[in-house]
């Protein structure tokens, strides 16, 4: 498959050398660091939530409605 050419006659791996097309490790890491930014959004979007729920107890407990 790496032997494969392109139309413009280039393989794989000499679109990767002359960085037209990204190294498997660079896909790789590209995918890792949107996975960590979605992640870190629901986390806060957890938060945020958390901190809606413990409003709403402190309102209901106190009776600060």
């Amino acid at each position: 498959m790496l032997d494969s050419h392109y139309p413009n006659g280039m393989t794989r791996g000499d679109l990767q050398h002359v960085g037209e097309l990204p190294r498997r490790y660079e896909t790789r890491l590209k995918h890792l660091e949107n996975e960590r930014i979605t992640t870190l959004d629901k986390i806060d979007q957890l938060h945020d939530y958390v901190h809606e729920l413990d409003d709403e107890i402190r309102q209901l407990e106190f009776g600060d409605e």
